[in-house]
């Protein structure tokens, strides 16, 4: 019997946890699954089919404590692929995969390397540490899967990596599943958010996904559309900032935040906007899982993901073209310079083009339902079925 696990410190909120949850819930009933987590504290928000293995007895507060707990993890993870040496350890993340690959002499190693490195990692002291372990420890994996193309020539063209040692696997979708959480109503006290055109985020309300821009952007909308709304799935550190964004810029009852939510499906599909704002990416699910909705998207073209999903046959471009093209599979707008502005400050060309692309799709049913049908038609290279084949084949 094939075994393989599972290894990533929570199952909760995060792309890289809903891909471990649809791993663990489609790979081969044969295979024999185990998921690793760091505490007994961590949160499941993910269904999973398997065994769950927490490998932390003791929580910290302090660096020696962190190191301890550091080092204890490896030792766990070590005695794990010791008692059974025909397990396949997969690791999600960058601490699940620097202790993978601190132990992969104890079993067979993969790491799964789920963003743009060099753009993720690209100043101060820790993005150098986590660089040197990318360099020099990614290595002793027995392999290594990129989500992406563009990850995979990161990889190569920024830590070395040789490229016969790394497989893309795309992130994948059951379909089905995700169309039949949509049905689900939306609670009362949100349902009336979506009578007006809503335009919607998906992500961690942090530093990566730029939501300021798109708020910025948004309050440009309404002065076209008064009656639409912003709704922004997610939690994290920049929430007050956000706020109070919003607030100055008085469109904070037009912005609603609902934080994280296990079903975003039934949100999604009663928007008639998708919009990502991200600096950096590596597949991902939120705009995935927008199409799978049959919603129109709109995305920054950063590195790495939106464009090998969007526009396919431009991957290798080393300049695109910002206007709304038909052949695509949803808009792609230009990164925004990250700037924290403030509500005084002039809108940026970056983000005008994130508000003349929201006002296209909802002025322009024809372009909408184009678009609607794009993502529907593209989605279905990502199904499930298709691409567990691929996981099972390296387990």
């Amino acid at each position: 019997m094939k075994k393989v696990n599972l290894f990533i410190g929570t199952l909760s909120t995060g792309g890289a946890e809903r891909v471990v949850s649809n791993l663990s819930l489609n790979l081969d009933k044969d295979i024999e699954k185990k998921i690793l987590l760091f505490g007994q504290k961590s949160r499941i928000d993910y269904p999973y089919e398997g065994e769950l293995i927490y490998l932390d007895r003791d929580s910290y507060s302090n660096f020696l404590s962190k190191l301890k707990v550091v080092l204890s993890r490896i030792i766990a993870v070590q005695k794990i692929k010791k008692i059974d040496k025909h397990a396949t350890t997969i690791s999600f993340l960058e601490y699940p995969n620097l202790i993978n690959t601190l132990t992969s002499r104890s079993g067979r190693s993969i790491v799964s390397v789920r963003n743009h490195m060099s753009t993720k990692h690209n100043n101060g002291f820790k993005s150098k540490l986590w660089n040197s372990t990318i360099k020099y420890l990614y290595l002793k994996a027995d392999l290594i899967i990129s989500v992406s193309e563009e990850i995979k020539r990161d990889l190569i063209d920024n830590y070395n990596v040789n490229a016969d040692k790394i497989k893309v696997i795309y992130n994948s979708y059951d379909l089905q599943g995700i169309r039949e959480m949509a049905k689900e109503e939306i609670e009362d006290k949100y349902s009336g958010i979506f009578n007006h055109p809503v335009i919607i985020t998906v992500g961690r309300l942090n530093k990566q996904k730029g939501h300021w821009h798109l708020i910025r952007a948004f309050s440009k909308v309404k002065e076209a559309i008064p009656n639409a709304k912003l709704v922004i799935l997610g939690e994290g550190d920049l929430e007050s900032y956000l706020n109070k964004l919003a607030s100055d810029l008085n469109i904070i009852d037009d912005v609603h935040f609902l934080g994280f939510q296990k079903n975003p499906f039934k949100y999604i599909v009663r928007s008639k906007v998708f919009a990502m704002s991200s600096f950096h990416e590596g597949f991902p699910n939120a705009l995935a899982e927008a199409m799978a909705c049959g919603v129109p998207v709109i995305s920054s073209d950063c590195k790495s993901g939106p464009r090998e999903i969007l526009a396919p046959t431009e991957f290798d471009n080393e300049n695109i073209d910002y206007q709304i093209d038909k052949k695509r599979y949803g808009i792609l707008t230009p990164v925004c310079d990250g700037s924290k502005y403030n509500s005084k400050d002039a809108i940026s060309i970056e983000e005008l083009k994130i508000a003349d692309s929201i006002l296209s799709l909802l002025k322009d049913e024809k372009l909408w339902n184009h678009f609607s049908n794009q993502s529907q038609e593209r989605i279905k290279d990502f199904e499930i079925s298709k691409i567990i084949k691929e996981w099972e084949s390296v387990i």
